[in-house]
């Protein structure tokens, strides 16, 4: 772990424990995008093979992150087009199940349907998702992980649930992966890759089970989308990949140039086992504070001056983010537990509990 930490470059006089918010790039990445802004100031890049083609390099990795079959993913820059794509699909007849605390970007693409297709839009406690779905319902829409609380979805039983009626599943897997597994029966699945995946903004994923493309149409069709999207630019009749790809949105390359770099190191990281030492991490912050170890990277304090407490913590150097009233923190490879413990001294003196209760 501590060559792998030598990878980054975090200031020295900071300890980032705000993952969750954005990832630090590791260097690889870094000088993969200078050599991207580089070429395309003096012109000299092939924009199809230096840039473009590394969406595909991007393709694999996630699939290989998530164990997701590569022909199902789709390149897009948001989670909410993602969900926006899902919601151009409902109609008055749908009933969408969801968090009553869900993130923006999941909920109001399915709200937008509500207020234009009459679509019901059901909110319920995250934790009685699958308790809440019924007979009526044609989509449960929820995050794997809140980025709010840390807390992780009972998605088995949600899944479960969805199938005994017929509904669809669609997971923000955003603060799950690379570190929670995916169930694979999803029917959508979307991930910002900016903040656990350690790739620049601009860059997330779609992937869309196979029996579902039928009745999602690709509204976002483009010439990256076709069969043959470096030869053929101009004029009909339609044509759409016969993977995926269909629902790719043209890339911002030099993102996905730096993209291609971090995802490719987190593959071999997952396959070398170096990805549960985050996790590691985070469940002994959790578990020294008193609060119920997070099966992700995130955790969440609840404390009574949340802004007070992140202010000392950055008098102390260490980053951590605001969210719903506590303080968030979330643990990468480039954490130490070292750095946990230091973050934990401060933090004890604020939680309502006594630590280790």
């Amino acid at each position: 772990m501590a060559d792998l930490g030598a990878l980054f470059d975090p200031d020295p006089n900071v300890i980032y424990l705000d993952s969750a918010t954005y990832g630090l790039p590791p260097r690889p990445t870094v000088e993969a995008m200078h050599a991207a802004l580089e070429a395309w100031q003096h012109g000299t890049a092939d924009w199809v093979t230096d840039w473009d083609r590394r969406g595909e390099a991007c393709r694999e990795s996630f699939a290989c992150l998530t164990d997701l079959p590569v022909d199902n993913v789709a390149l897009i820059p948001a989670a909410s087009v993602g969900v926006g794509l899902v919601a151009t699909t409902l109609t008055d007849r749908d009933e969408v199940v969801i968090p009553d605390d869900e993130f923006n970007s999941v909920l109001f693409p399915l709200l937008v349907a509500a207020q234009s297709h009459g679509t019901r839009v059901r909110e319920v406690p995250f934790d009685r998702l699958a308790d809440e779905v019924t007979s009526s319902t044609t989509l449960v829409a929820f995050s794997l992980v809140q980025s709010q609380s840390g807390r992780t979805a009972a998605q088995t039983e949600v899944v479960d649930a969805a199938e005994r009626v017929g509904a669809r599943t669609l997971i923000d897997a955003t603060h799950a992966v690379p570190f929670l597994r995916i169930d694979a029966r999803a029917d959508f699945v979307v991930c910002s890759a900016y903040k656990h995946l350690l790739s620049p903004r601009g860059v997330a994923f779609l992937a869309i089970a196979r029996q579902r493309w039928p009745e999602t149409p690709a509204w976002l069709a483009n010439w990256r989308s076709t069969p043959n999207p470096y030869t053929v630019f101009y004029g009909g009749p339609l044509s759409q990949a016969a993977s995926a790809a269909r629902y790719d949105v043209s890339l911002a390359w030099h993102a996905w140039a730096g993209a291609a770099t971090s995802l490719g190191l987190l593959v071999d990281w997952r396959h070398d086992g170096l990805l549960e030492e985050p996790r590691a991490l985070a469940r002994e912050l959790a578990t020294s504070l008193g609060l119920p170890p997070p099966a992700s990277t995130l955790v969440s304090v609840p404390v009574d001056d949340a802004e007070r407490l992140r202010a000392e913590l950055q008098q102390a150097g260490i980053k951590a983010a605001v969210r719903a009233g506590g303080v968030r923190l979330s643990t990468h490879v480039y954490n130490t537990r070292e750095q946990v413990e230091r973050a934990t001294a401060i933090l004890a003196r604020f939680v309502p509990h006594p630590v280790g209760r």
